[in-house]
């Protein structure tokens, strides 16, 4: 896997809500501080709907899938077309390629349902949504290990006694002992 043209291919419905909503997402994660390369179909090309083409930009093009899940969106076969698209990219979810959104409580497609999903519809929960979808994308990985090994400093050498004088066994007799010569 090279260098990608794009951050996140989007996959959503062109028409009502989901045009709102990733209009609105494109403002704020393509601008500071998230500065990010979003691929919205209808709107960064003006060419018709080509299966191979949206495959192609999907795995050649963008690291990774923002699926915009609404209820509108889940009975277009495109939008199956293209989940299943994604999905086959990394199956079982192990470049965690796949970042499903949901706009409604709808349920999520059975493909990506265990994927943990960014509730935009939950208004409690809104105010995480864009930092949560930021740091998908960065490489988590490599950040969490770095943090371990600076919180956690180890010596190189242990240093273990040679001997150990008494055996647990030994403690246990003498203060039996201690206790009946008191008594």
């Amino acid at each position: 896997m090279g260098a990608y043209d794009y951050d996140a291919f989007v996959i959503y419905n062109p028409h009502g809500q989901d045009q709102e909503f990733v209009s609105l997402m494109t403002q704020v994660l393509t601008s500071p501080p998230y500065n990010l390369r979003l691929y919205v179909p209808w709107t960064d090309n003006n060419e018709p709907f080509e299966a191979v083409a949206t495959a192609e930009n999907i795995e050649k093009r963008c690291k990774k899938v923002l699926v915009v899940i609404s209820a509108a969106f889940l009975e277009s076969d495109l939008f199956h077309f293209q989940l299943k698209v994604a999905h086959s990219m990394s199956p079982g979810a192990r470049s965690r390629k796949i970042i499903p959104i949901r706009l409604d409580s709808t349920e999520v497609p059975a493909v990506i349902r265990f994927t943990t999903s960014c509730d935009y519809y939950k208004k409690e929960l809104r105010v995480f949504v864009w930092d949560r979808l930021n740091s998908a994308f960065c490489n988590c990985d490599d950040n969490y290990k770095s943090r371990i090994s600076k919180a956690v400093s180890l010596p190189e050498k242990r240093a273990l006694p040679d001997l150990i004088p008494t055996s647990p066994l030994k403690r246990v007799q003498s203060w039996w002992r201690l206790k009946a010569s008191v008594a």
